[in-house]
C-alpha cells in the first residue's frame, strides 16, 4: 500500500522532470501542465462519475457501499470509484509539485532558448539514450557508456532489480520517456572516433 502511495506522489514530479531533461518547448510545457491539473482533479472526476453510473443503473447506496439490481458486480465497481476521492490526498500535492517543477523548467527553457546562439534553436539534452546496442529503449547502453561499465553487467543488474523491486520497471519507463535518443549526428561522430582509434 505504501508503494502505491509513493507512485501516486511521484506522478507530478516525474512529469516535470521529463520536461526538464528533454528540454521540451514551452508548448509542451503547457500541455504537461494541463496534464498535471487533470491528474490533480482526477479523483474527484472518478467519484463524480461513480455517482453518475449509480444513478444511471438504479443503484442504491448502503452506507459506503452501492448495490445494483443488475449486474450485481457493478455495485463493487461503483463503490470503489466512489471512494476514489480519498486519492486526492496524494494526487493534489503531486500535481502541485509537478506544476511548480514545470513552471521552473519552462522558465529555464525560455532563458536557454533566448541565450542559445545555435542555428537550429534547440539546446542539446544533458543525457541521451543510445541508438547503438539497444535491446528495448537504449537506457542500459547509455548508462554503460556514461559510467564506463560493461553493458552486459548493467543489463544483468537492470533485470535483477526489475525482478526484485516491482516498481523498478516504472523507473525504467520514466528513463525511456525522460531522456531523448541520441541524434544521428552524434552517433556518427562516435563511430568516426571509434574507427580512428583502431
Amino acid at each position: 500500500m505504501a508503494f502505491v502511495a509513493f507512485i501516486f506522489l511521484l506522478v507530478g514530479p516525474a512529469i516535470a522532470t521529463i520536461a526538464f531533461f528533454r528540454r521540451l518547448s514551452i508548448r509542451w510545457h503547457l500541455f504537461l501542465l494541463s496534464l498535471c491539473v487533470v491528474y490533480g482533479i482526477s479523483p474527484f472526476l472518478l467519484t463524480w462519475g461513480a455517482f453518475g453510473l449509480a444513478k444511471r443503473f438504479g443503484c442504491s447506496a448502503e452506507a459506503v457501499r452501492f448495490s445494483c439490481p443488475s449486474p450485481v458486480w457493478l455495485g463493487d465497481v461503483i463503490s470503489g470509484l466512489a471512494m476514489a476521492h480519498w486519492l486526492a490526498v496524494l494526487a493534489i500535492p503531486s500535481a502541485i509539485l509537478g506544476a511548480i517543477g514545470l513552471l521552473i523548467s519552462g522558465i529555464l527553457q525560455y532563458k536557454r532558448s533566448r541565450n542559445t546562439a545555435s542555428t537550429s534553436g534547440e539546446t542539446p539534452a544533458a543525457f541521451y539514450r543510445s541508438r547503438r546496442n539497444k535491446v528495448i529503449a537504449g537506457v542500459c547502453s547509455a548508462l554503460a557508456q556514461r559510467w564506463h561499465q560493461p553493458l552486459s553487467g548493467i543489463r544483468i543488474v537492470t533485470v535483477v532489480l526489475a525482478i526484485v523491486i516491482p516498481g523498478f520497471i516504472f523507473l525504467y519507463l520514466w528513463c525511456w520517456l525522460a531522456f531523448p535518443i541520441e541524434p544521428r549526428l552524434q552517433q556518427q561522430q562516435v563511430y568516426v572516433k571509434g574507427d580512428s582509434g583502431k
